[in-house]
């Protein structure tokens, strides 16, 4: 048997049943998906674009009707556009994505890892995937970021193979995806070439090539920076970090051990290096996207020590340890609270928590459907919803396909104040509300009852005359279908024009 593992003949098939065993435990809870509220802004943006006819620079579709700019890459959204313009609904494409996109970014990471450094690293990696509850938990929560993780490690995998034209055609589509990820995957090149001489001309050469096709996008996104108000540290989270201590430990050692050991594995450096982008979101650099690097630089140390100790029960108990036992140390504080409290919680593990479903459920589709179809029935595709929880706003209204008084990201400010309430058609109050400031709102703007459920109380706005403004696309579907047919193209024909991209990079 150990020859077997010393070989690398197991080692693939355990990480196949690893990742296997998370598909399955991802689709035996669909119907608790979609998990988190993020899904339905990119629903609701998906939406947007489909009423302005292609890419819009400007959100109406949220704060409406004053709108804001549109700051967030467009590839997701635009993908989701044309899903639904294929007939899928909009739960169903969020259940789908919240379900495969996870597993597909760990399938992606296996297999570089497989194919460029070893079989057994690949499984350590693989193992080390389950350790962090909100690391899985930022995958589902951050769809675009997930994906934008994909298609990082996929041009790092060209870059390994020496294909530097398709190793930048996908580094930009980083920068099409996710702000925050394009950044870290940027200076991962970045660093990854000053670290290793060999590949240093070449690493350099696709950042400079991503940057240059990427470069409408950067730019739009630079002309509306005035509009930003606040970064992560004003966000206000619970949990202000979760750290796995074990894997930490882990961690620390195996960015010592890269530092040492060949070239090659200085990309471990690079990629923890470039996670401190993160950092002005404390939470995700300690707990969520920032935790990428711990799970490959831990399991770089497993690898090595298995090959120190060489012993049968090894794989056995660290499975068993990682899988059900691993401690986490939170900080965290309750809503309102300004008293930091600290606790360190064992058997916090991501297969505990899908095997016994431990995470709250989000998606009460009898009441959220019901209520979509309230203001649905009741209202015209341009009037305006509002509802005094703001992440329910956006889910009533993606469901309902009605602009939102609502919105996501607080960081992008709206163009001008206004008033939710005298704005929208339709105003959702919940059942948590304060039953008296209820009856005041529905005093004062003579607010007509049209339905209530479980959790909601649905109110038409008959005086209100507001409506959201389509924004015509600045970008239309037909001239995106000729760039990505381009992009498509000169990925395929990669190696035909790989010829122009070497003469480029060797007279950097």
């Amino acid at each position: 048997m150990m020859d077997k593992y010393a070989k690398g003949v197991s080692w693939n098939f355990f990480s196949g049943i690893i990742i296997t065993g998370l598909l399955a435990l991802q689709f035996a809870r669909w119907f608790v998906l979609p998990h988190f509220m993020d899904i339905y802004y990119h629903l609701l943006t998906a939406q947007g674009f489909i009423q302005a006819g292609g890419y819009s620079g400007w959100d109406f579709w949220q704060y409406a009707p004053v709108g804001r700019p549109h700051i967030y890459p467009p590839f997701f959204h635009l993908a989701l556009a044309g899903l639904m313009q294929a007939g899928l609904s909009p739960v169903i494409l969020a259940k789908l994505c919240e379900a495969l996109i996870p597993v597909i970014l760990l399938a992606v990471l296996w297999k570089f890892i497989k194919d460029n450094y070893s079989q057994q690293l690949a499984f350590f990696v693989v193992l080390l995937f389950f350790s962090s509850v909100s690391f899985y938990l930022s995958l589902l929560s951050h769809i675009p970021a997930s994906l934008a993780f994909i298609f990082g490690i996929l041009s790092l995998s060209q870059l390994f193979k020496k294909r530097l034209l398709r190793s930048a055609i996908l580094l930009s589509l980083v920068f099409y995806t996710h702000i925050g990820i394009s950044l870290f995957f940027a200076l991962t090149f970045l660093i990854y070439g000053l670290l290793n001489k060999e590949l240093r001309k070449r690493a350099i050469g696709v950042l400079i090539t991503a940057l240059i096709l990427a470069l409408p996008i950067i730019i739009k996104e630079l002309s509306v920076f005035k509009f930003i108000r606040t970064f992560g540290f004003s966000l206000h989270e619970k949990y202000l970090c979760q750290i796995k201590i074990l894997e930490s430990i882990l961690a620390l050692i195996g960015l010592f051990q890269a530092l040492k050991k060949g070239r090659e594995y200085r990309l471990f450096a690079a990629i923890f290096l470039a996670s401190l982008i993160f950092i002005i979101y404390p939470y995700r650099f300690l707990s969520a996207e920032g935790y990428f690097p711990v799970i490959l630089l831990g399991a770089f140390c497993l690898s090595n020590l298995y090959q120190k100790i060489n012993r049968r029960y090894f794989i056995p108990v660290i499975a068993v340890f990682i899988f059900l036992v691993s401690p986490t140390f939170s900080m965290y504080k309750e809503v309102r609270e300004t008293k930091v409290d600290y606790r360190i919680k064992f058997f916090d593990t991501t297969f505990l928590n899908l095997l016994l479903a431990r995470s709250g459920i989000f998606w009460f589709p009898q009441e959220y459907i019901s209520a979509a179809n309230m203001v649905e029935a009741n209202s015209a595709p341009q009037d305006i919803t509002y509802c005094t929880l703001n992440f329910l706003g956006l889910t009533i209204s993606s469901i309902a396909g009605r602009p939102s008084a609502n919105a996501l990201l607080p960081e992008i400010k709206k163009a001008e104040d206004f008033n939710p309430f005298a704005s929208s058609k339709i105003i959702v109050f919940t059942r948590i509300d304060d039953a008296q400031a209820v009856e005041a709102a529905v005093k004062r703007l003579n607010l007509v009852k049209v339905g209530e459920n479980k959790f909601f109380l649905v109110y038409k706005n008959t005086a209100c005359q507001a409506r959201a403004g389509v924004v015509k696309a600045s970008v239309p579907f037909g001239a995106i279908i000729c760039i990505a047919a381009l992009f498509l193209f000169i990925f395929w024909q990669a190696a035909r024009l790989e010829g122009f991209l070497d003469k480029f990079i060797k007279n950097i």
